[in-house]
């Protein structure tokens, strides 16, 4: 039995519950935090945003996972990949094997004149680049800066007093791509195939997170043939 599916829906039930917990923090009245510390707000909310960055990051690991663990045996050092735990370094791996590394996201599901059906495109444009800054962006918001190192102080409270605007932005990014989105998965047989090499997709996960308040996401499976 394939259980990555059902681990992949897991995982998005997680994004969307932390997407949830930002909306909490984020809705609070002003001069009342839900921490009672606006500064431990946003620590709150950017370690959702990088939990969610890696959420996507294992997602993109179970959608391929022959593949990526053949790329991965490769290493001299650590070849396991179920020890992999680097956003950055994943996502990067991810990106050699297939095309469809990130979730895709999509509109609405169109009839079309000949009587089939397909996804509109989504608005919103996935990049590793926008991921991994976002992945970074937070880590930067988690760290105690030095307290003997005036600069470093001078930028982490210039960070400070954007939090609050760039949260909302990652957010409504992040939301914009994985609320309604597709993981494709390469088709790969591990006896005969390369981890590099071009592949057809064989699956599509289809997801959507549906009402912000329900601790639930819909999920369809497309398999190719």
């Amino acid at each position: 039995m394939d259980i990555a599916p059902l681990l992949y829906k897991n995982s998005m039930i997680e994004v969307k519950r932390r997407f949830f917990a930002i909306d909490r923090i984020m809705g609070a009245k002003k001069g009342k935090p839900r921490t009672l510390n606006e500064e431990f707000d946003g620590e709150f909310m950017w370690l959702q945003l990088r939990k969610i960055v890696e959420l996507v990051a294992f997602g993109g690991i179970m959608a391929d996972e022959q593949r990526y663990a053949t790329i991965r045996a490769e290493a001299k050092d650590n070849p396991d990949y179920r020890r992999d735990w680097k956003v950055n370094v994943i996502l990067r791996k991810l990106a050699e094997i297939t095309p469809h590394y990130l979730p895709i996201p999509i509109g609405e599901l169109r009839d079309l004149e000949d009587g089939t059906k397909n996804f509109a495109a989504g608005e919103e444009k996935q990049t590793l680049e926008r991921f991994i800054g976002i992945y970074n962006l937070a880590g930067e918001h988690l760290h105690v800066p030095n307290p003997l190192d005036f600069e470093t102080l001078a930028e982490f409270q210039q960070r400070l007093d954007v939090s609050r605007e760039s949260v909302q932005r990652e957010v409504a990014y992040l939301k914009a791509v994985l609320w309604r989105h597709a993981k494709v998965g390469l088709g790969f047989d591990g006896a005969t195939d390369k981890p590099r090499a071009p592949g057809n997709p064989m699956t599509a996960w289809i997801i959507d997170f549906g009402k912000p308040a329900v601790d639930d996401v819909q999920m369809a499976m497309a398999v190719g043939t």
